[in-house]
C-alpha cells in the first residue's frame, strides 16, 4: 500500500517532464494508484511489459507496421479479450488503468493507452488523437496515416466514421473539421483521462474523488479556470466553506466576464455570510 501524498508527489514530479520523457502508463496508473492506493504501479508496468514482450516473440524482425498492426490487433482484442464496455460506459474503473487491464474492459482513452503502450514496446509509431467524445489512435509513417478506433478493436477509421461518430457523441452540435484529429500529447492524454475521471466520480455522487481529480488536473493546467471553479463548487458541496469562497472568488477574479458570474456571485455571498457565522 503507498501513501496517497506520495503518490500525488510522485504524478506531480512526472507531469513536470518533457512530453517525450512523460511515461504515460505510469502516469494513468499513479492517477489510479490515488483511487486505489494498494495498487503496484510497478507490478503493472511489468504486467505491460511481459504483454508486450509476448508480443514481440510473435513478430517476424522483417515485418513493416502494418504487418504488426494485425498481430497487435488479434493479441490485444482477441488472445488478450480486450473490448470496449458498452454496457457499463461511465463507471468510473473504465478510467482507472489497472481496472481495465484486470477486467479486459474499458473507454476509448484508457483502451487506447494500452494499445499504444504495447505498440510502442515493438517499435510502431502511435499517436494519440483527442477526436471529441471518442479517443483513436493514429499509425504514422505509411503513405497516409491510419486512424485507428481501440474502443472497436482496433478497427480502422476514416473521415466518413469520423464524421459518423461526431454525430453521435454531439448529436450534431459540433460540425466535423480536420483539426479534430489533430494528434495530442501525452499529458494532453493525462488531462483527457483525469477529466473522463472526473465525470465517472460526479455521476456516482462521489464528490471526494471528483475534488480529487480536480486537484490533479491544477497540477497540470493551474490556469484553468473552469477547474477552479468546480473546485470551488466541490469543496463547497463537501461543506469546507473557507476553501470553497477562496476558490469561487479566486475564479470570479481570474475571469471577471464568467457567463456563470451571477451564479458564482450567489454561492459566494452565502458562503461569506456561513463564514462570518463561524468566526
Amino acid at each position: 500500500m503507498s501513501d496517497p501524498d506520495h503518490i500525488r508527489d510522485d504524478f506531480a514530479r512526472l507531469v513536470r517532464r518533457p512530453d517525450q520523457a512523460l511515461d504515460l502508463a505510469r502516469a494513468a496508473l499513479l492517477v489510479a494508484a490515488e483511487s486505489d492506493p494498494r495498487l503496484d504501479v510497478d507490478g503493472q508496468l511489468h504486467t505491460l511489459e511481459t504483454w508486450a514482450a509476448t508480443l514481440r516473440g510473435r513478430l517476424d524482425p522483417g515485418w513493416n507496421n502494418l504487418q504488426k498492426l494485425a498481430r497487435l490487433r488479434s493479441f490485444v482484442f482477441e488472445e488478450l479479450g480486450f473490448r470496449g464496455d458498452a454496457k457499463d460506459y461511465f463507471s468510473p474503473d473504465n478510467s482507472l488503468l489497472h481496472q481495465v487491464m484486470e477486467r479486459r474492459l474499458g473507454v476509448p482513452l484508457t483502451l487506447s493507452i494500452i494499445f499504444m503502450e504495447l505498440g510502442w514496446r515493438v517499435g510502431m509509431p502511435f499517436e494519440g488523437v483527442g477526436f471529441p467524445g471518442h479517443f483513436l489512435v493514429r499509425l504514422t509513417g505509411e503513405p497516409r496515416d491510419l486512424l485507428l478506433d481501440p474502443f472497436n478493436y482496433g478497427r480502422t477509421v476514416g473521415e466518413d466514421d469520423c464524421r459518423r461518430l461526431l454525430a453521435e457523441v454531439t448529436g450534431g452540435r459540433l460540425e466535423f473539421d480536420g483539426r479534430l484529429i489533430a494528434s495530442v500529447t501525452k499529458r494532453d492524454m493525462i488531462v483527457r483521462l483525469l477529466l473522463n475521471l472526473k465525470g465517472a466520480y460526479l455521476r456516482a455522487n462521489e464528490d471526494e474523488s471528483a475534488l480529487a481529480a480536480v486537484d490533479r488536473l491544477l497540477l497540470i493546467t493551474p490556469d484553468d479556470p473552469d477547474q477552479v471553479r468546480d473546485r470551488g463548487l466541490l469543496l463547497y458541496r463537501l461543506q469546507r466553506h473557507g476553501p470553497a469562497l477562496d476558490g469561487l472568488t479566486d475564479y470570479l477574479r481570474r475571469l471577471p466576464d464568467a457567463p456563470d458570474r451571477e451564479s458564482i456571485e450567489a454561492h459566494v455571498a452565502t458562503l461569506r455570510q456561513i463564514v462570518a457565522s463561524l468566526n
